[in-house]
């Protein structure tokens, strides 16, 4: 049985274990969500997000087996894309750093993941969920497509050490 809750600062090691093991898994990968240990995701990145309430995870027989972070946050560009809900960022969820346990993989955890954050931005009040995908990681474009999301296309997004780089950019209104 999924389980899925808001971190705990009890939690922080275990998370940064889970995504660094995720990292591991897929380095060099052609779709890859290009994260760097030590880089990004990092310590003081989830130490924020449980602090803030922002990191929600998933638990399968008391493992974590995912982990994602929602919040109002938008990378500069998020401004730039035609989306289909006027909305200013306190009226949308933000989906950042969705990963799953490679041990957890192909067993829908994503997708419930997902669904949770949906749910709760209907019952917040939101008017949209928002999101980027690194150019190249496919099967998240894939997972989000299936769950009704629209791809808004590339645009260039500014995170601090990525400039440059396409990222797929999708809306679920609500």
């Amino acid at each position: 049985m999924l389980e899925i809750r808001k971190a705990s600062e009890a939690d922080l090691d275990d998370v940064c274990r889970m995504y660094d093991e995720i990292i591991d898994s897929t380095e060099g990968k052609e779709c890859s969500p290009l994260w760097t240990k030590g880089v990004y995701p990092n310590r003081d990145y989830f130490r924020g997000t449980i602090e803030r309430g922002e990191l929600y995870l998933a638990f399968c027989d008391g493992c974590i087996a995912g982990g994602v972070v929602r919040n109002h946050r938008q990378a500069d560009g998020y401004g730039d894309v035609p989306w289909d809900a006027a909305a200013s960022p306190a009226e949308v969820y933000t989906i950042h750093t969705l990963g799953v346990h490679p041990a957890f993989q192909h067993r829908n955890i994503a997708t419930e993941i997902s669904r949770r954050v949906i749910d709760d931005a209907r019952k917040d009040g939101m008017k949209a969920i928002r999101l980027d995908v690194i150019d190249g990681n496919y099967p998240s474009v894939l997972l989000y497509r299936r769950m009704g999301f629209t791809d808004h296309g590339q645009h260039i997004l500014h995170y601090e050490g990525m400039d440059d780089i396409p990222f797929t950019m999708m809306e679920l209104v609500l």
